[in-house]
């Protein structure tokens, strides 16, 4: 695999939370969507379902200050 292609590989992945789906019924792949609020102690995303698309939202509630971003 070429650089370019693990980079592009390690960003998608980067990108995706395994979360419950509820529409799915089971725990999915879901991809950030949006970033709808950014506070001191945690984000909130609208995150989609890679299996059926609908979306949700989630909290991580990792401190936006700590995230290390790669670029």
């Amino acid at each position: 695999m070429q650089d370019d292609e693990l980079s592009f590989m390690e960003d998608m992945v980067a990108g995706t939370e395994l979360l419950m789906c509820s529409t799915c019924g089971e725990e999915t792949l879901h991809a950030h969507d949006e970033v709808l609020d950014v506070s001191p102690v945690a984000t909130e995303l609208k995150m989609q379902c890679t299996c059926c698309q609908t979306t949700r939202t989630w909290t991580d509630w990792t401190p936006p200050s700590s995230k290390v971003r790669q670029n």
